[in-house]
């Protein structure tokens, strides 16, 4: 009888001791903290904040090469299977002085949908849906100071993904609110020319930076409700990243913290899609990850936010970043 009494001791000693490490992965704010934990949210976000060093740590690093610029075409080519070519003489300082020798170049080709979310670049242009076929990012410096193109110079782009749709069009990256990217529609198109091939997508443009190929998702007909990350008050637009990720097609959407509801909330989604809701914070010296898989529900009176609970795990950022990789 001893021996089974202490036998049963043990079993219960370990299953608890298995239960407490379990919740000890989950953040509990310490309530000896002389001010609590911190549960401000701020209209604006600074670089001294965690969630710009969680931007900045879990950020994709580019592709760099040189090219040189002169009176030859001036060609690149990546593992990833993009080819970039400039015409001759393409290239001018912020003066309008044409610029010879070494190009540096930084480049990035997004197809996936983790990466997209590291890298904070969403698939929304002005509020509505899309699904991309790439996002792509061109850039140049001579010396470490920008380079531009010459008046009239259009480069050339070619890149493959899968099988072409034929819906996809061309946008360009609006980068003046630095926390909420946005995709506008080719603004431009005397100079930018989308072209879809039967194995790639070719582009001729004058924009540098961020570029993309996409397609509006049609919601005719289909219902849409705003979804929103129910999180613990600790978890703020200080600290943290929302998104949304659809399943079954390429398309992204930025949870954007809203200082009124202390909410991270989508714009209108399609109702009837499996979704993801994945949440990033960095609390102290600590990164938590936080993923919930549902159904967008068609809204009903009086509920037009679709509430989805997350709750966010520690986790190492190589661990992280393994997990936006399957997305």
């Amino acid at each position: 009888m001893k021996t089974r009494t202490i036998i049963k001791v043990l079993i219960g000693g370990v299953l608890f001791l298995s239960a407490c490490q379990k919740n000890t992965d989950i953040f509990v704010p310490d309530p000896g903290q002389p001010n609590g934990p911190d549960t401000a949210w701020y209209s604006v976000i600074t670089a001294a904040m965690p969630v710009s060093n969680l931007k900045n740590n879990i950020v994709v690093a580019a592709h760099h090469d040189t090219i040189t610029a002169g009176s030859n075409i001036a060609s690149i080519a990546t593992s990833s299977g993009l080819q970039v070519s400039f015409p001759p003489n393409s290239f001018v300082n912020a003066a309008g002085q044409t610029v010879t020798g070494k190009v540096d170049v930084e480049i990035m080709v997004v197809k996936t949908k983790g990466d997209m979310v590291r890298l904070n670049k969403p698939t929304t242009s002005n509020g509505r849906l899309l699904v991309s076929g790439g996002e792509l990012f061109i850039n140049l410096k001579k010396n470490g100071v920008p380079v531009h193109l010459a008046p009239g110079i259009k480069y050339n782009i070619r890149y493959s993904d899968g099988i072409p749709n034929q819906a996809m069009d061309f946008f360009v990256g609006d980068e003046t609110n630095t926390e909420q990217f946005n995709w506008i529609p080719n603004p431009d198109t005397a100079n930018n020319k989308f072209f879809i091939g039967t194995q790639s997508y070719e582009i001729y443009t004058n924009h540098l930076r961020w570029i993309n190929c996409d397609y509006f998702y049609d919601t005719t007909g289909i219902q849409r409700v705003s979804v929103s990350a129910d999180l613990a008050p600790y978890y703020t637009n200080a600290n943290t990243v929302a998104f949304t990720v659809f399943k079954d097609f390429r398309s992204v959407v930025g949870m954007y913290g809203n200082v009124n509801t202390r909410k991270f909330t989508t714009g209108k989604l399609p109702a009837g899609k499996v979704i993801t809701v994945v949440v990033i914070s960095k609390q102290a010296n600590d990164y938590y990850l936080g993923h919930e898989s549902t159904v967008t529900i068609a809204p009903t009176t009086g509920n037009q936010i679709q509430p989805v609970l997350v709750k966010p795990i520690k986790k190492s950022l190589p661990e992280i970043l393994s997990y936006l990789s399957t997305l």
